[in-house]
């Protein structure tokens, strides 16, 4: 089995949802954003496109036999979704990562989707992460976003580390950082199975 067998039944279940046909064109693509975008919303319901994304792919892992899913309890992250729920997908290949998939309400609606690893799980990143309009960047960013997230995971690559004052991610678009560190020689010493910071996450491939 593909990545592109995965995606294209997380897509087949997704365009089932009645919200996959909420989707919105990016509306900054040929305007600049103007100053009152920042303080406004437009439809905010239309971000259940992002929770009825999240929920496709938990129901294609358990679906195609990769995985089973367990509603548990919400991490307390500062910065994470509120209001939320939260499934760890566990993957059946020995030395994956579990996947924490955390789903934030407004007035009912799934709307915001934050993924984390590890136990205690850390956070690994959130869509979206401003819902305002001068952030929107359109439905097609968001769900890729979020599949880049669950394939960054489940692809063997997955590296996340930090120290005292650094955090350092790697998915599948390279690696982001905070903090002031040499992450190139990091991540290298990393691969080569040296351990880096004070908390490394790795994992193995979903499929084999």
């Amino acid at each position: 089995m593909e990545f592109t067998d995965v995606i294209a039944e997380v897509t087949r279940r997704f365009d089932s949802h009645s919200s996959a046909g909420k989707q919105w064109n990016d509306p900054h693509e040929h305007s600049d954003i103007v100053e009152e975008e920042y303080s406004r919303v437009t439809e905010p319901e239309r971000y259940a496109v992002v929770g009825a994304r999240a929920r496709s792919w938990i129901d294609a892992l358990e679906g195609l036999g990769l995985g089973t899913a367990q509603i548990v309890e919400a991490p307390p992250w500062a910065y994470g979704p509120s209001a939320a729920r939260a499934v760890r997908v566990t993957p059946v290949t020995v030395d994956a990562l579990s996947i924490l998939v955390v789903m934030g309400s407004t007035e009912g609606i799934e709307d915001t989707v934050a993924l984390g690893v590890g136990d205690p799980a850390v956070l690994i990143g959130m869509e979206p992460f401003c819902g305002c309009d001068a952030c929107d960047s359109g439905s097609d960013y968001l769900l890729t976003a979020i599949d880049d997230m669950f394939t960054g995971i489940m692809d063997g690559g997955f590296l996340y580390a930090e120290g005292k004052d650094w955090k350092l991610t790697v998915g599948v678009n390279g690696w982001s950082a905070s903090g002031s560190q040499d992450f190139d020689s990091l991540i290298d010493k990393a691969r080569a199975g040296t351990s880096i910071g004070r908390l490394m996450i790795t994992g193995g491939p979903w499929l084999t």
